[in-house]
């Protein structure tokens, strides 16, 4: 692991650590997210973009499942 590698993981600890004071925690899917932009792998935009599709979807099939009620 390079020196940079270790820095951009400190931070990402750092991050973690406060939302979870704050009573907020990441799942290990947006963990490795975090890693991948850190690395280059991902931009935040497209990190962006996946959220807003995933949660698309899902107001979708909710909004599809309030009507059947």
């Amino acid at each position: 692991m390079t020196y940079k590698e270790k820095e951009n993981l400190l931070k990402i600890q750092n991050v973690t650590a406060t939302m979870a004071i704050e009573g907020m925690y990441f799942n290990r899917d947006f963990l490795q997210k975090m890693m991948q932009v850190s690395r280059g792998e991902l931009t935040t935009e497209e990190v962006r973009q996946e959220v807003i599709k995933k949660y698309a979807r899902l107001n979708i099939l909710l909004s599809k499942f309030r009507c059947i009620d």
